[in-house]
């Protein structure tokens, strides 16, 4: 092979590879601009609790880049309007198939992993005044006697309440008028778990139970000492001059 004949085989070995790296990053190019385009995705307009009947005013329709599009993702509101949540979906967050369902919905689906489904007798004072709704997030308080001397505790906080008496979703039928369930507020169902369950249990028979309403969200967990006796003092760094020593 002559000098002529090396210096056009090298320049044709060099435009072959000009050629294979243009359409290499072109390709990558065209897939990155398919990722990034927008696509519709159905998300919650609003915090949408477990065993809720989904309405179109709970749902909006949002353009996103199709990389951050989950798998299962819902695309239009008419997918998931009159479904029922099996699991609670937050705000902004997307309609997945597999969080969502035209059957009946079982209370075991609502509890959360790890937990178990515990049903107490609640009368309105103790109970939020009947205002209860599934979804909400509550603390307990309870209150024994040892000895004669009374004892109040936080036995849980951020309970996840699942049902109230035989409800666990509330209403958003059209033909039903709208509005909530009409549920008896005797009975309030939380998630648990075991040891809590068993506490729960030996509270109703031998001492007392106040269910106090969260914010929704608000999963914070604050240390609490027990309160024994008669006395009630103000929190560490209190302002509150009207709680005292009594």
């Amino acid at each position: 092979m002559n000098r002529r004949t090396s210096v056009i085989a090298a320049a044709a070995c060099g435009l072959l590879a000009a050629l294979l790296a243009f359409g290499w990053f072109s390709a990558k190019e065209r897939a990155f601009r398919d990722l990034s385009a927008p696509a519709p995705a159905l998300v919650a307009a609003r915090h949408i609790p477990s065993g809720t009947r989904i309405g179109r005013s709970m749902l909006e329709t949002r353009e996103i880049p199709r990389a951050f599009i989950q798998p299962g993702a819902l695309r239009s509101i008419d997918e998931a309007d009159g479904q029922l949540a099996v699991a609670p979906i937050a705000a902004g967050e997307q309609i997945l198939a597999n969080k969502i369902t035209r059957g009946g919905v079982a209370l075991a689906l609502a509890v959360p992993p790890g937990k178990r489904a515990v049903s107490i007798g609640v009368d309105a004072a103790g109970g939020v005044a009947g205002l209860l709704q599934p979804g909400d997030l509550v603390d307990v308080i309870a209150t024994t006697e040892d000895g004669g001397t009374p004892r109040t505790w936080l036995l849980m906080q951020a309970a996840p309440v699942l049902a109230v008496g035989k409800a666990f979703g509330v209403g958003r039928e059209p033909e039903a008028g709208g509005g909530f369930f009409e549920a008896p507020a005797d009975t309030v169902t939380l998630a648990a778990s075991p040891l809590e369950a068993v506490h729960l249990a030996h509270l109703e028979l031998s001492g007392r139970m106040k269910l106090v309403l969260r914010a929704p969200g608000d999963a914070e967990r604050i240390p609490l000492p027990a309160i024994s006796g008669r006395s009630i003092k103000p929190a560490a760094g209190s302002d509150d001059e009207s709680v005292k020593r009594r």
